[in-house]
């Protein structure tokens, strides 16, 4: 083998390098760390199998990792072993060819698969091998018993082939009805290709028919698209800015209105509390008997002098009752028990009404907030369906069409609901201000009654009773009869006052009375605060409008001018990007309609891109295919039956061979005792052939290491090819004596006599600066061994010794490396 180039892509410290070799001798020289070893172990692992050891030598920095080597053998790429010549075992190689700078003596060893192997080659080249090898060879592989059978076999065959000319005329028959057949299907298949060929014709008929209808719709389509294009060219001349600004002032415009509708909705509110507020101001007035404001101050002075006439009659009412104080009451008022059921009634009744009015005004509520949370829901389902089909609208262009009308219709019905929920929810507000006003309106227990709960009466049966006590306790109390009537006069007195009010009333209700009509006069003033507060809150909403509306002028002024500059309408600023999509959608369309026309075209240019057609052609290919089929194979069935003959001197050989079958099988049945005793010693005298060997290697090894070396050195090989040193008489490790220069040449002399004793090929010898410690004698001498082998084998030697560069300096083939 000679190793022409190297080319290494990445390994170790090399990237994109290359080396060229030449026959004979190469030198590599460099200093230390130059890349000798990697560039030794490059070769060692491309011309090797793959290897893991190679990982190690993966380059830094660079994503590539490997590299080829171009041989006289072929090309070896490293780290594949498919290549296109077969690689090596790594152990041959670092056994016979390269020798590493860190080889160690005791590593050194010889593979003994490999041995055995070449060791059987070898036999193999001497006369006395090759007749061993041959006679063990065949005796190993020849089967007597399987030889007999095989007679007997071939006896058999021949006696059926005596047989075998009826045979022969019975496969003529058998060829002439398969031809029969065969042409029969010829026939088939070429009515086949008619119909085929027919509906061919009649599809690529059919195929430009259609596509001449198409190509003519799709142009039709095509200009009615232009047609429709042209009514949007005023879109193509409006500056996007100026659309922007436009939209931003109507959003602005519609902003302000509806903060100037939100105004107007709280003034109209405010005036409705204000309403209300002066409603209930008139029927507080006319609860103290006056119809004016104006009044309040003169009912002020009567209620002071009220007061001071309900204080006399409290105090003469305590100097007349000093027994029981009830009956003090039922001297006022004579007639209380009859007024005392009366109220009773009356009040009943008025607690039913309440109650009646309270039961229809929660039922009205639920009802109504049913309506409005189905309102609701449903206006959150349908705007939810209107915004993802506006969205799926946007994103699929080709059906926004289809997208956007029931977009709209889903968000205007979202919208009506929406209204319809919150009209629902303000009347049912109206409708729970309602009832927390009847529930707050508990009809005021009779004020004959609140009298009597003071003194402990709570029922008619409690008031009859004590009013009977109090009819017994009159009849023997005439003497107190003076001071009553001095009573009756301040309560009339104060009655009077009270009719001035509007109020009536037994002599019981004085006090209550009094301080309703107080409580009264202090609630119209407090509304009178609260009217003024209102009204104050009116005059700054009607400020805050006006101001809003001058910013609503000044905008759509703004508005109707940037309009008005550019011959726009607000309606198609506001449809803008619904006509501009539009617009968009009719340029898509065009280019699709553009691209299916051409296309069109091309398949009435080109039938093959029609399935149909392309698919007719190729049944019809397959069709002629299958009739050539068939003429060949009727072509070749005609040649055998014109080739099958009888042969009657055919016979007569056979009779002789079977003759001649019998005759083999009786010298064969002799031989099979015999042939144990032969195999066994042919055996015997390969085996002591091949021990021989390690000899031969013995003294090749000794000769060379005298050669090297220049002196005598007492070695014994061992048959495992091993060497020791004979120290007085006893076999000791090399190691243990030798110099590390005597070791480097142990080491070079051990693989040299290997490669020459033992490996039949042709591999290059690559030295990886193992010579740096010989002395100048001892490297001359291997120099010049070196120097003669070169003529025999391609060497590769690495070193950074310029010795050596010195003794070789005729030599042309140097490369140089860089440290």
């Amino acid at each position: 083998m000679l190793i022409k180039k190297a080319q290494i892509d990445g390994f170790g410290k090399f990237v994109n390098t290359s080396f060229k070799f030449g026959p004979g001798l190469n030198i590599v020289f460099g200093p230390n760390e130059s890349g000798k070893t990697t560039l030794a172990k490059f070769l060692l692992y491309t011309l090797g199998k793959p290897s893991n050891e190679a990982l190690k030598y993966r380059p830094w920095g660079h994503n590539i990792f490997g590299g080829y080597l171009e041989t006289s053998d072929g090309k070896y790429v490293f780290g594949e072993d498919n290549s296109e010549v077969p690689k090596y075992d790594i152990n041959l190689l670092e056994s016979v060819a390269f020798i590493m700078e860190d080889d160690e003596l005791e590593a050194v060893k010889v593979d003994r698969g490999i041995l055995e192997s070449t060791l059987k080659k070898k036999t193999e080249k001497t006369s006395e091998g090759r007749i061993l090898r041959e006679a063990i060879k065949r005796i190993q592989t020849l089967d007597l018993n399987k030889c007999l059978v095989a007679l007997s076999e071939e006896i058999r065959k021949t006696e059926e082939m005596i047989s075998g000319v009826e045979e022969k005329i019975n496969k003529k028959n058998t060829l002439f009805v398969k031809m029969k057949n065969v042409e029969k299907q010829i026939k088939d298949l070429e009515e086949q290709i008619n119909a085929s060929e027919n509906n061919l014709e009649k599809l690529r008929t059919a195929k430009k028919s259609e596509l001449e209808t198409k190509i003519s719709l799709l142009k039709r389509n095509i200009e009615a698209i232009e047609t429709e294009l042209t009514k949007y060219l005023w879109i193509e001349s409006l500056d996007t800015t100026v659309v922007e600004e436009a939209q931003n002032l109507i959003y602005k415009l519609n902003s302000i209105k509806a903060r100037l509708e939100a105004l107007e909705t709280e003034q109209e509110k405010l005036k409705e509390v204000l309403q209300k507020k002066d409603r209930s101001i008139e029927e507080k007035l006319k609860q103290l008997g006056v119809s004016s404001v104006d009044d309040l101050e003169s009912v002020g002075l009567r209620l002071k002098h009220l007061s001071l006439l309900t204080k006399m009659y409290n105090e003469r009412v305590g100097n007349v009752v000093d027994e029981d104080p009830l009956w003090k009451l039922f001297l006022e008022n004579e007639n209380i028990l009859e007024r005392a059921e009366e109220e009773e009634q009356r009040y009943k009744e008025t607690i039913n009404e309440i109650e009646s009015t309270k039961l229809s005004l929660q039922n009205e509520i639920e009802r109504n907030e049913q309506t409005a949370k189905y309102s609701k829901d449903l206006s959150i389902v349908s705007a939810s369906a209107g915004i993802v089909l506006f969205v799926l609208g946007l994103l699929f262009k080709g059906i926004s069409l289809f997208m956007y009308t029931p977009a709209v219709v889903f968000l205007a019905l979202a919208v009506f609901l929406m209204f319809n929920w919150k009209r629902k929810m303000a009347f049912v507000e109206v409708l729970q201000e309602r009832l927390v006003e009847v529930s707050m309106k508990q009809p005021q227990q009779p004020s004959v009654w609140k009298v009597l709960a003071n003194y402990g009466i709570t029922n008619i049966k409690q008031l009859r009773k004590k009013y009977t006590e109090f009819l017994e306790w009159k009849a023997q109390n005439v003497e107190r009869q003076r001071m009553l009537n001095e009573l009756k006069d301040i309560e009339q007195e104060v009655i009077k006052e009270l009719l001035k009010f509007g109020v009536t009333g037994a002599a019981q209700m004085i006090v209550s009375a009094v301080e309703n009509l107080q409580r009264t006069f202090g609630e119209v003033q407090e509304l009178l605060y609260e009217k003024e507060s209102l009204e104050r809150r009116l005059s700054q909403l009607r400020g805050e409008y006006l101001s809003v509306q001058r910013e609503y002028k000044t905008v759509a002024e703004n508005l109707d001018e940037i309009l008005g500059k550019f011959g726009i309408t607000k309606e198609q600023i506001e449809t803008f990007k619904s006509h501009f999509e539009h617009y968009q959608e009719l340029k898509n369309a065009k280019k699709t309609l553009s691209v299916e026309l051409q296309k069109a075209v091309e398949e009435r240019e080109n039938e093959d891109l029609d399935p149909s057609i392309s698919q007719t052609k190729a049944a019809l290919r397959e069709l002629y295919l299958a009739k050539d089929t068939l003429l060949n194979e009727f072509k070749e069935m005609k040649n055998l039956y014109e080739g099958i003959e009888i042969d009657f001197k055919q016979l007569q050989a056979l009779i002789e061979k079977l003759d001649e079958s019998r005759l083999k099988a009786k010298i064969i049945s002799n031989l099979i005792n015999e042939i144990p005793e032969i195999n066994k010693f042919l055996n015997e005298r390969l085996t002591n052939f091949i021990e021989s060997y390690h000899k031969i290697f013995s003294d090749e090894f000794a000769r060379l290491f005298v050669k090297v070396s220049g002196v005598e050195k007492n070695f014994v090989v061992l048959p495992d090819l091993s060497v020791r040193l004979i120290v007085e008489g006893d076999m000791k490790d090399p190691n243990e004596f030798l110099s590390g220069s005597t070791k480097d040449l142990l080491i070079f002399c051990i693989k040299n006599a290997l490669y020459k004793t033992f490996y039949d090929g042709s591999l290059p010898l690559v030295i990886d600066n193992t010579l740096i410690r010989l002395d100048d004698d001892r490297l001359k001498r291997v120099c010049e061994y070196l120097n003669e082998e070169s003529e025999l084998r391609q060497i590769i030697l690495m070193t950074s010794d310029r010795r050596v560069l010195e003794f070789f300096s005729d030599k042309k083939n140097v490369i140089l490396l860089e440290g």
